[in-house]
């Protein structure tokens, strides 16, 4: 009997290897291929050292080879199928995913025709593939779907047809194929994508149809995943909330969480067009205490960049009304942008921005610009004047973006300082309140405050932790890395909180609105409402920096104070206030949904974890809850003793 390693080289440990699953599942229903092959299954990071992952491989007695390759893992794909090659110079390796299809110029050799590339949907063509091996000559050249080298000339086969009924792949959570040792599922309920997004290449690989999976099936995957306990949900829908199922299968996710304790944590793609039913999906979730965040995926607010990539927005007057019906709910929500795409300059990036903050964003989070195989700004690269560059290292194959027709390079770089400067200081709300009264009241805008702010940041050089931070990244392109922006903000609210807290003030008092006292009452406001990732990071307030608002007192993990009355209507416009007490004394409570800092974890682990919850910031914003008069009663009692002693 011959052997199939099914090789899954992720970005998140112990991932369901969906791919890999759906290829075994369905290949063992052809009755040649279940009665000739078994099937084993080897899966781990792409960060795992390569030479760890080849030496596991060679030990294996794998007839067939067949890897999924993807943007992240290309690189280090690569070079295990030359180590393969060499070692087992008859053994056959198949390479499919997003990556290679329509790309065997570029990623097989003339001289190997034991390696072939399938493009597009893999479940047929694998499976026909595996039957074609049965046979002592192999006609490749029958199975749709390939390409390969024969003779020293490529082939490449008709395209094979798309699967309509989905339920002819069985799925690998029922079947069996997969057990219950994972802590990250990834959840497919359709696939398809109605869009043709120039950077994305999920419209174009599916040509608009999306077929869906029978929803009895489903329900019982959701079910199989809450009852192995799997923690994290991915749903790998390209636009979840589209269908109007897709709000009952959210219902479903919370029902099976609050009987099986899992999942906890959901992830998703939201729908493009439909954000009123996505912001529906999000309530259901966060009523049931999934720690869920409303993504908002608009990548540009620029119109000639949506017209270039294909792209239609919500109007953002109902992307308004949306963001303020979240903060009614105190729902988290984040916007998703990519820098640089064609269509975009550097002042539009910077304006757009300032446009999503004008309109009650909460998060947003500008994803560098990857020029993926295949898609539409890949074929019009040229035109485009597009400028890229290699990033992640030796296991990615990564093209990052770093200039366009409309951005030079210097431009692209200054973006980027932008983006990081914006990232620390709104991102985390450390100078909300300030910034909010100085555009509302003062009529400043929001991008000249954040590019001020990075041209100070700017000024500290390479010794200052948190300029070196973002150069370091913008220098050497690590911001291609996922935890990469997640890891600055547990830079900014807890390795270097201090250092942070400091280059805030200096460069509030540098600004000539700080003569203002208003402004100065909102930026004791904003520091005491500064949020912490952790739930063990020292508290950073002190008392003797209270100059406007009256410091009372301070607790575990919260303190007390007394607001002014003439800067009450402000407070309750920039934080979450829950009740408006008598005497303006609040009780600033910062015990929320924080894990505590663990040292023995890793870098990674800690970029992953701020990422996430940067990106739901309400869910650890701090309470203002009202405190009645004692605190005021006993602040003053002491208050008359200390000036007794001090004339005595």
């Amino acid at each position: 009997m011959k052997k199939v390693l099914l090789v899954e080289l992720s970005v998140f440990e112990r991932m369901t290897p969906l791919a890999s699953g759906y290829l075994q599942a369905y290949a063992v229903t052809d009755s040649v291929v279940s009665s000739e092959y078994q099937f084993e299954r080897y899966t781990t990071v792409a960060k795992t050292p390569r030479d760890d992952i080849a030496r596991d491989l060679l030990r294996s007695d794998a007839d067939v080879f067949g890897f999924s390759c993807y943007v992240w893992n290309m690189g280090l794909v690569r070079s295990l199928v030359e180590t393969i090659r060499q070692a087992k110079p008859r053994a056959h390796i198949i390479l499919g995913g997003p990556q290679v299809m329509s790309q065997a110029l570029r990623y097989l050799n003339s001289a190997d025709e034991r390696t072939v590339i399938c493009n597009g949907e893999g479940e047929i063509t694998f499976t026909q593939y595996l039957r074609a091996l049965t046979e002592s000559s192999p006609r490749f050249d029958e199975v749709d779907g390939l390409s390969f080298y024969r003779d020293r000339e490529l082939v490449t086969t008709a395209k094979q047809s798309r699967i309509s009924n989905l339920d002819d792949v069985p799925s690998p959570f029922l079947t069996g194929v997969f057990d219950s040792a994972y802590s990250i599922a990834i959840l497919e309920t359709n696939r398809g994508c109605p869009y043709h997004c120039g950077f994305c290449f999920w419209g174009a690989a599916t040509n608009d149809r999306v077929h869906r999976f029978d929803e009895e099936r489903v329900r019982e995957e959701i079910k199989w995943i809450a009852k192995n306990e799997i923690l994290f949900l991915f749903i790998a829908d390209a636009n979840w909330g589209m269908l109007s199922r897709d709000v009952d299968f959210s219902r479903h996710i919370t029902d099976c969480a609050l009987e099986h304790g899992a999942p906890n944590v959901v992830y998703f793609s939201a729908a493009k067009n439909k954000p009123h039913a996505v912001t529906n999906i999000t309530s259901i979730f966060q009523n049931a205490n999934l720690i869920a965040s409303q993504p908002v995926s608009l990548q540009t607010l620029e119109p000639k960049s949506l017209d270039l990539i294909a792209r239609s927005n919500i109007k953002l007057s109902a992307f308004a009304e949306i963001q303020e019906d979240l903060r009614k709910k105190q729902i988290s929500s984040y916007i998703e942008l990519i820098w640089p795409l064609p269509g975009e300059t550097l002042e539009s990036f910077k304006r757009g921005i300032g446009t999503l903050c004008e309109n009650e964003a909460q998060t947003v989070i500008a994803y560098p610009h990857l020029l993926l195989n295949n898609t539409p700004i890949f074929h019009s690269a040229e035109k485009m004047g597009i400028v890229s560059r290699a990033a992640g290292g030796g296991a990615a194959e990564a093209e990052v973006v770093i200039g366009t027709k409309e951005v030079s390079v210097p431009e692209f770089v200054e973006g980027m300082y932008y983006f990081y400067a914006f990232h620390a200081l709104h991102n985390t709300r450390s100078l909300r309140a300030v910034s909010r009264y100085l555009v509302k009241q003062l009529g400043m805008q929001y991008q000249d405050i954040f590019a001020a702010f990075a041209e100070y940041l700017r000024r500290q050089g390479e010794d200052d932790p948190i300029f070196a931070y973002a150069e370091h990244s913008i220098r050497d392109a690590d911001y291609y890395d996922v935890n990469n922006y997640g890891f600055y903000i547990h830079s900014v609210l807890h390795d270097h909180r201090e250092v942070f807290t400091e280059h805030v003030r200096r460069f509030a008092q540098s600004q000539e609105w700080w003569a203002d006292r208003k402004v100065r009452a909102l930026f004791e406001i904003d520091m005491l409402n500064r949020p912490y990732m952790y739930s063990n990071t020292p508290m950073d307030v002190r008392a003797e920096d209270f100059q406007e608002l009256r410091f009372l007192e301070s607790g575990p993990r919260s303190h007390t104070v007394q607001v002014p009355t003439e800067h009450l209507a402000d407070l309750a416009d920039s934080v979450q206030i829950q009740g408006m007490p008598e005497h303006g004394i609040f009780k600033v409570e910062h015990k929320r949904l924080q894990y505590p800092f663990m040292p023995t974890q890793s870098r990674d682990h800690s970029g992953s974890y701020c990422h996430g919850m940067i990106e739901k910031v309400g869910n650890v914003m701090p309470f203002w809850l009202p405190a009645d008069g004692d605190q005021l009663s006993d602040a003053s009692s002491g208050e008359k003793g200390i000036h007794a002693h001090a004339e005595i």
